[in-house]
C-alpha cells in the first residue's frame, strides 16, 4: 500500500505483513485510523483502517 505524507509529500510503501499486524491491533482496540510515522519528516500520518482493509489480500481458503 502506498502512503503519501501530508506534510513533506514523501511517498512510501507499507508491506502486507505490516498491514496485517496493524489491522489486527486496530481490530482489538476498535480504531478507525492507524498512525504511521513518515520516513522522511518523522511526523504521524493517519491512515483509515477501511482503506488498509482494501489493500490486504483475502486469506486463501483450503479446499
Amino acid at each position: 500500500m502506498n502512503v503519501r505524507c501530508n506534510y513533506c509529500r514523501q511517498s512510501f510503501n507499507l508491506s502486507r505483513d505490516y498491514l496485517a499486524d496493524a489491522l489486527a491491533k486496530a481490530k482489538e482496540s476498535k480504531q478507525k485510523t492507524h498512525s504511521v510515522e513518515c520516513i522522511n519528516c518523522r511526523k504521524m500520518i493517519k491512515v483509515p483502517v477501511a482503506q488498509m482493509k482494501r489493500y490486504l489480500p483475502e486469506p486463501r481458503s483450503e479446499d
